[in-house]
């Protein structure tokens, strides 16, 4: 019996403490998205953009929906699609003139299917903050999500700018809090049934994602 009572305090704290370090690991993605949301806002405005106040209003829906997101567990990922795509949009205007060759692809039943929020959306801003900002009007990202019975599956290949002096951090080396947390999230919510690889190839970054569905 008492043997029993050790097990079930014990599996209780650990649920407490992976209940903890779910909530710590989503705080770690809100102030990431709102520091770049105010710094592209920030260059906007010294652009003097007529966009600006665009911007501004699709900021403040967007980062009402982040917040609220993030309050949560999980949500849907066509929410989360949803969300990327208004983050693209606003993207488009903070760029301006800068252009850029966008594959962004969804494939497969998205319907009744949950992630934990800003996983998939980080690994997005990441591509346009360390690579299509840094490689004006030669940027390029792929984003291919596809959706199966058991696993879902994302590829993210972003172009990024070697470095030209040897002393200087690399774009790709710059990329970590958001995957850090996203990574540390994703073990929170999925354990060993994840699978995260973000590597350098020569002037590409890759991000590639699997998520095992059946042990959500």
């Amino acid at each position: 019996m008492i043997a029993d009572q050790y097990l079930i305090s014990r599996n209780h704290r650990r649920q407490e403490d992976n209940h903890n370090n779910l909530e710590l690991f989503k705080s770690l993605l809100q102030p990431h998205f709102l520091f770049n949301s105010l710094n592209n806002l920030y260059a906007l405005s010294l652009r003097k953009s007529e966009e600006t106040p665009e911007a501004i209003a699709q900021l403040s829906n967007l980062l009402e929906r982040v917040v609220t997101y993030s309050r949560k567990e999980t949500i849907l990922l066509s929410e989360e699609i949803a969300l990327i795509e208004e983050y693209i949009a606003l993207e488009r205007i903070w760029l301006g003139e800068c252009s850029f060759i966008m594959d962004f692809q969804v494939k497969g039943d998205t319907d009744g299917v949950s992630i934990p929020p800003l996983t998939i959306y980080t690994l997005i801003e990441n591509a346009f903050k360390h690579g299509i900002r840094k490689c004006c009007n030669n940027g390029w990202v792929t984003i291919h999500l596809v959706v199966k019975d058991d696993k879902i599956l994302l590829k993210v290949r972003n172009g990024v700018q070697p470095c030209e002096d040897d002393n200087q951090v690399s774009p790709v080396e710059t990329t970590g809090l958001g995957i850090k947390a996203v990574r540390k999230l994703l073990e929170s919510s999925y354990r060993n049934h994840y699978h995260l690889d973000a590597r350098p190839i020569g002037n590409v970054y890759a991000v590639d994602l699997i998520i095992d569905r059946l042990a959500a």
